[in-house]
Formats: C-alpha cells, sequence, structure tokens
C-alpha cells in the first residue's frame, strides 16, 4: 500500500471547499472543548480513513504547541482480511511522523452470542478496547474524527427515524463516557477540507469499502444528497438547522442542569430522590429530561427508555398521588411529595470477584478487590428479598442503618454460594471474614447526572 499514491497527495484545486485546514483554525475550535491544564494527555482513534488521518495531523501540531501528549490507537476488527495489514499501515505511518501508536486486536470469542449486526457488534468491541487501552495509559480525553458531513447526515438519520429534537441536533464537540471525554473537533469541517489538508502535507489515507454499501441507512442517505442539493436542500441549510436545534439543546440543558441542583438527591448507596413539591410550578418537558437522565444513571442503562414510554410515566407522576412502576431498569415509586427512583432487582448481572479486580458493576459501581484476597468463589450481585430476610436474622441491627427502605433489595452484596459474606451500604461484614476480604465500592455511575454541555461546533 502506497502511502504516496497519485490520487491521494494531489494538490488541492483552488476555491474554498478543499483547502486545507489552518493551524490558526483547528486551534480556535480546540479552545471550545473544556481541556485540563498541562501537562495533559490526549488520545486519537485512527482507522486509517481520511478523517481520522487528518486529524491525527492536526492534534500532531497543536499538541506541540501546547506542550501536551498525544497518543494514537488503532483497531484491528477482523472484520476484512486486509484489516491486519491496514492496521500495520497505519502504525508504520504514524510513528514514521512519530506520533506514538498502539494496536488493539479484537477477539471473537463469545461474539456469537452478541446482539446486533456484525457493524454494531464490532462497534461495541471497538470501544470496550479502546477504554481499556485509555485507562491502561492514563487518557481521559479521546479525539474522534467526526467532521461536518458526518454531522449532516447523522442529521438526516435521526429525522427518517422521526427523532425529537434533541437527536436532531447531532452530535456534540465533547461528550462524558464514563471516565473518558470524547472530543470531535472537526465537526465544523466538510470533509473535502480534511481530504486537502492530508494532500497539502503529503499524507495517504485508506478508503473503507463498506462506506459504499448500499445496504447501511447513512451509505443511501449519503449517496442521495447530491439529489437533495439539485433540489435545492443544501448542506448549509442543514448545516443551520443543526447548529440551530444544538444551541435549543444545550439551553435546555442548562435549565435541566439547574432542576436537579435544586430538586434532585443522588445517594451514594445508588439511588435518586426528587423533590416534588410545588408540583404545579415545574415545566414538564424539563421534569422529562431529568427524569430521563436519572433513570440511565439509576438504571445503568445504555440507551434512553423509549419516548412513549417515557410520557407515560411523566404523565403518571403528575397525575397521580401514589405510583409504583417500572422503566429502564428502575423502579419509580412517587409517596407523597417525593419521587424515589431506585435500580430494579431483576436482570442485574452478577459478578465473580478477583483478587485484584477493578471494574463498574452495572454500570453504576466501581468495584476494587485486594490483590491478597484467597478466595475466587465470590459472587457480586444484588441483596435480593431474601438476602434481607436473612440478613435481618443474622444481623437485626441492620433495620437501623439508614437506607430507604426500597432500595434494600437492589443493594450490591458479596455472596459464597447462599452466604452472605459483605453488604458494605449496609456496614454488614460476616466476622468470619474479617481479614480474608479487602475491597473497596463507591456508587460511580457511567452515565453521570450532570454531564458535559452540548457543545455546537
Amino acid at each position: 500500500m502506497s502511502d504516496l499514491s497519485p490520487e491521494k497527495v494531489l494538490q488541492p484545486k483552488p476555491g474554498n471547499k478543499s483547502r486545507p485546514i489552518a493551524e490558526e483554525e483547528f486551534a480556535q475550535l480546540m479552545s471550545v472543548i473544556a481541556l485540563p491544564r498541562n501537562p495533559f494527555r490526549i488520545g486519537v482513534a485512527v482507522s486509517g480513513g481520511a478523517d481520522s488521518m487528518a486529524l491525527c495531523l492536526l492534534l500532531r501540531d497543536w499538541v506541540k504547541t501546547k506542550g501536551g501528549e498525544l497518543f494514537a490507537v488503532t483497531v484491528d476488527h477482523g472484520l476484512r482480511p486486509e484489516s491486519g495489514i491496514e492496521a500495520q499501515w497505519v502504525h508504520a505511518r504514524l510513528v514514521a511522523e512519530g506520533i506514538e501508536h498502539d494496536i488493539l486486536t479484537r477477539t471473537f470469542v463469545g461474539d456469537d452470542e452478541e446482539k446486533g449486526s456484525s457493524q454494531v457488534r464490532a462497534r461495541k468491541a471497538r470501544h470496550d478496547l479502546v477504554a481499556q487501552w485509555c485507562k491502561r495509559r492514563e487518557i481521559f480525553f479521546l479525539a474522534l474524527g467526526h467532521h461536518l458531513d458526518d454531522q449532516i447526515e447523522t442529521f438526516l438519520m435521526r429525522l427518517v427515524r422521526q427523532s425529537r429534537s434533541d437527536g436532531l441536533a447531532g452530535i456534540s464537540m465533547q461528550r462524558q463516557d464514563g471516565a473518558m471525554t470524547l472530543i470531535r473537533p472537526l465537526l465544523r469541517f466538510p470533509k473535502e477540507r480534511l481530504v486537502g489538508t492530508l494532500r497539502h502535507c503529503g499524507w495517504g489515507w485508506i478508503e473503507e469499502p463498506s462506506n459504499q454499501r448500499a445496504d447501511y441507512l447513512r451509505n443511501r442517505i449519503r449517496q442521495q444528497l447530491p439529489s437533495l442539493d439539485r433540489q435545492g436542500i443544501r448542506k448549509s441549510s442543514l448545516e443551520r438547522i443543526t447548529h440551530s436545534l444544538g444551541r435549543i439543546r444545550r439551553s435546555l440543558q442548562k435549565r435541566a442542569d439547574a432542576f436537579i441542583d435544586q430538586r434532585v438527591r443522588l445517594n451514594p448507596v445508588g439511588y435518586a430522590e426528587i423533590d416534588f413539591r410545588e408540583s404545579e410550578k415545574i415545566q414538564i418537558e424539563i421534569f422529562q429530561r431529568v427524569l430521563q437522565r436519572t433513570l440511565l444513571t439509576i438504571g445503568g442503562g445504555n440507551y434512553s427508555p423509549k419516548t412513549k414510554k417515557l410520557d407515560r410515566l411523566v404523565q403518571s407522576l403528575m397525575s397521580q398521588n401514589l405510583v409504583k412502576v417500572t422503566l429502564a431498569g428502575c423502579e419509580i415509586i412517587k409517596k407523597d411529595d417525593v419521587i424515589f427512583i431506585v435500580r430494579e432487582n431483576r436482570l442485574v448481572p452478577k459478578l465473580l470477584l478477583t483478587p485484584g479486580q477493578e471494574c463498574l458493576w452495572d454500570n453504576r459501581f466501581f468495584v476494587q478487590v485486594n490483590d491478597e484476597m484467597n478466595d475466587d468463589s465470590l459472587m457480586l450481585q444484588t441483596l435480593g428479598e431474601r438476602g434481607w430476610q436473612n440478613l435481618c436474622v443474622l444481623h437485626p441491627s441492620v433495620k437501623n442503618v439508614g437506607v430507604s427502605r426500597f432500595v434494600r433489595y437492589s443493594l450490591p452484596a458479596v455472596y459464597l454460594g447462599d452466604k452472605i459474606i459483605t453488604v458494605p451500604h449496609l456496614e454488614y461484614l460476616n466476622p468470619e471474614w474479617i481479614d480474608k476480604i479487602h475491597m473497596k465500592m463507591r456508587f460511580e455511575p457511567k452515565n453521570m447526572l450532570i454531564q458535559l454541555p452540548f457543545t455546537v461546533a
């Protein structure tokens, strides 16, 4: 694979559309993103396509001026025979430019049990591999190569799928994803300018064959864009629409943040209480946004509940005095002027604990096990109704611990078979295990209740 094939290093034609991105332009966009003070590390995901290669080039020069460190990563997804060769080409190209680069290889163990298309499974595997890489490298900011054309395609895809205004606002320049912050500095630039930047600097790239497949909605929309343009639906008009919707989304997000600050209490045990006094003064749209966020935080889910279901829940909470329903892995209980949102004690994963283990259990609790734990049969799971009853017999004082009764059954507990070893949030530890188990556990949900502001390019 030639890095400098003729079709990829031609100088850009004169004009505005394909001119290279200037350092000053890129620096201006990077200034919008909330990065820490020096020293800092930025990771960049590089597939080898024009988008990510241009991003890597621009970040390399920008990071040098700021005194930071840049690390690049490529995932060999294994979906095509040539993917390994492409990953090695990217590695050689970036190392030659002085950029530290790692290749991560996706394994297919257990993939048959995963849901979704091969593309969806590959995306999830890539996300998990890169997240682990960031953790090892102590990288908290990961740059992705989404650009203006992606933004417009995303808007049209969501329009086809009848998304609401938040979805139609498109992609934010920064978004929290667990411990990582995903940043997308190229959202203001069309792909033509990324290609122009690579050609100007003599950098090559790889064309991804799947970008031409008509069985993907994004590709079909991309292929129809010239036809839309001929009908008067310009990219510039679509850009203005997404920009305006993004500003509206950010404004509504600020109002939801204020509501959370004034009325929502997040308990470190892993549940939330919403103050519902003077409910007649609550704006339904803002309350719906807060409820949606809280369900994601407490339920640990990856996706928001369906709009119709959320609408019905809001209607019930606004009109009824007593409510007890389930949605998005949560129990929602309204009693008097308080709404309790707790994790539903159902379909919660069990986790076999191992010495030295660190993980995020149920997307909610950070768990750290001491290296010296001498038993590999301990299971982390919810306490459950039966577990609560047994614990009350063994250790009656747990009834006096200040934990809401609504949350008891879904509390994290460590079992050895049917035997309860510890329930940290109820201050219980089996006396026989005082010197045998050492672990830390804290509520640290993947989906934070207060999020980074939606950032418009």
